[in-house]
């Protein structure tokens, strides 16, 4: 199984999700930069949060601009897997606020 990690600028979760799925799971990782439109064949695409510039800011929700999550929205709409954490969350929320492959979390705060 071939996972995708996704780097954004300021991200800073990336080298811990990649280390996690190559010494943990023993699975292959590919790091997929930003701006790239190729998912690289991956089969899950990970989406690591922390991103450095402090959630504050909704990086998640702004990097929804970013090139490569047209591509992770169509790959999800297909089915595929995509696991959003931290902040990141609110990258996958933005990007796809009408579709329901993403559960909501019913006690999170908003505001």
């Amino acid at each position: 199984m071939r996972f995708g990690i996704v780097t954004f600028p300021g991200s800073n979760c990336d080298y811990d999700a990649y280390q996690a799925v190559v010494e943990q799971l023993g699975e292959e990782a590919v790091y997929l930069w930003h701006k790239d439109h190729d998912l690289q064949k991956s089969d899950v695409i990970v989406l690591p949060g922390g991103f450095s510039y402090g959630d504050y800011l909704r990086a998640g929700a702004i990097a929804r601009f970013s090139p490569v999550m047209q591509d992770v929205v169509a790959f999800a709409k297909r089915g595929g897997p995509v696991h959003g954490s931290r902040s990141s969350v609110s990258a996958v929320e933005a990007a796809t606020p009408s579709t329901a492959w993403w559960p909501r979390d019913s006690t999170a705060s908003n505001s």
